[in-house]
């Protein structure tokens, strides 16, 4: 039986943020389908791949991650995205859950919480939409 890998997509401005995320979810039970160096570009992605699960930093250029995940969580309202943020500030955190987030990774994180945080997503993800899992 083949094992269910959830489709990502990571939108960051930070490359060593994306190649650590790569190399965290790397083995485990994601497939990382695309990149993006901000929200505009990660949006368009999104838009194009459609992904399970999206990981997005909040502050980019160009268009900043609650303007992206107001967007993608328009258009692609069975996608996860889990927000990446050096920032607690709890009024931002409000903020992306109200706006549809469906979870925090906080920088700087460690490879524990990260698979942790992503699995605990991805059993969301399975038990909500099993059909859209790919085999």
């Amino acid at each position: 039986m083949m094992e269910n890998k959830i489709r990502v997509v990571i939108v960051d401005d930070y490359d060593m943020t994306r190649s650590l995320l790569k190399i965290i979810l790397r083995g485990e039970k994601f497939d990382i389908v695309g990149e993006a160096t901000d929200g505009q570009a990660g949006v368009a992605m999104c838009l194009a791949l459609k992904p399970d699960m999206v990981l997005l930093d909040v502050v980019m250029p160009i268009m900043n991650g609650i303007e992206a995940l107001e967007k993608i969580h328009q258009a692609l309202p069975k996608t996860l995205v889990m927000m990446v943020t050096g920032n607690d500030d709890h009024s931002v955190v409000n903020e992306a859950i109200s706006k549809g987030a469906s979870g925090y990774i906080v920088k700087p994180f460690n490879t524990a919480s990260v698979i942790e945080t992503m699995n605990q997503a991805r059993e969301r993800f399975i038990l909500c939409h099993p059909a859209g899992v790919q085999h």
